[in-house]
């Protein structure tokens, strides 16, 4: 970003510029609706991503190999809801010398960071599985065990957590530099991450283009086979059912992807070359932002609600919760306790 301001030191002029305690950045009424416009965010993302984890937890059918990819992306996301959402709150509606000042700030960006990053290639490390599961559907039970999965999750946090405190090992020479209001650069080194992650968003998105694609083709010559095989003219519209579905399906995964994280690249480079005034800035903030965050919450939709099994795991917890009326009589209820063993 291209600002200029005077680094702030204790008992000089400058003290009169900043505060030294908590203050809202903005107005209250502002600060009231900002809040209330992530409050229905936060309880979605929070309510989605439990829902997941109890479903896996209840409901045996779930419990397989496969879906350990995603339920660790819900407790991800569980995560991103209960501390990073919060946090980036604070960040964005506060002035303090904690929020403010060059030396601590950060701190507070680093559960956002690799909780989002987390995410991100939790999402690559479940196409890549379902990639596999399609094309070499023989080996898969081999090649994916629950030991090797663990080991994947194990270094998709190891990986992103390294990659976030980075710039802790590189602080800025400014350390009390007053960053707020649109004032202040980030260090060099911090800059060169956050490049990496702008432009990198882009490649993920073109991954799991490929991925899918390659899918699709699979799960397309897997049709056509079984309609020479079985020669029935019913299996027709079936077909050409299926085929609509993994468009569907590869449509929405990659479009919420790409909707949820390029404005994330949008704004670190709008922040980074950009000159802008502060109300600008906060403004592309907020909605990138907020757009990031949303991922989190339609993640338990694309990857849970689509799923059959996922289906009725959620109808067993809702039920237990009190949300749903149990159908049936006892012994053909689907929506019962009973699941888990």
């Amino acid at each position: 970003m291209n600002y200029t301001i005077s680094p702030w030191t204790p008992n000089s002029t400058s003290d009169q510029l900043y505060p030294t305690d908590v203050t809202l950045r903005f107005s209250i009424y502002t600060t009231v609706v900002y809040v209330v416009i992530y409050l229905p965010l936060w309880f979605c993302i929070v309510f989605g991503n439990v829902l997941v984890v109890c479903a896996f937890w209840y409901y045996r059918e779930l419990r397989k190999v496969q879906n350990y990819l995603l339920i660790s992306l819900a407790v991800t996301d569980i995560l991103t809801g209960i501390i990073a959402l919060p946090v980036m709150l604070v960040v964005r509606l506060l002035n303090s010398p904690l929020t403010c000042f060059a030396s601590t700030r950060f701190n507070f960006l680093l559960p956002t960071i690799v909780f989002s990053g987390s995410s991100i290639s939790h999402l690559i490390a479940i196409a890549v599985d379902r990639c596999f599961s399609l094309t070499w559907p023989l080996k898969y039970p081999r090649l994916v065990t629950a030991r090797r999965v663990i080991v994947v999750i194990a270094i998709i946090w190891m990986i992103n957590t390294t990659l976030a405190c980075l710039p802790l090992y590189y602080p800025n020479p400014e350390i009390d530099q007053w960053v707020c209001a649109g004032n202040g650069t980030y260090n060099t080194e911090a800059n060169v991450i956050f490049l990496f992650i702008t432009f990198s968003l882009p490649f993920f998105v073109l991954c799991l283009i490929v991925l899918y694609a390659i899918m699709l083709r699979v799960a397309f010559k897997h049709i056509k086979k079984r309609r020479e095989l079985t020669n029935h003219t019913d299996d027709t519209a079936r077909d050409a059912e299926s085929r609509w579905r993994g468009i569907v399906t590869m449509a929405v995964v990659v479009g919420a992807f790409a909707a949820c994280w390029i404005p994330t690249t949008l704004k670190n480079c709008y922040e980074t070359f950009a000159t802008t005034t502060e109300k600008k800035l906060i403004t592309v903030q907020t909605f990138s932002e907020y757009a990031s965050f949303a991922n989190s919450m339609i993640n338990p939709i694309i990857y849970g609600y689509l799923n059959r099994n996922f289906k009725i795991g959620f109808g067993i917890v809702l039920t237990a919760w009190g949300c749903l009326k149990a159908k049936g009589t006892s012994g053909n209820n689907h929506f019962s306790l009973s699941e888990r063993s």
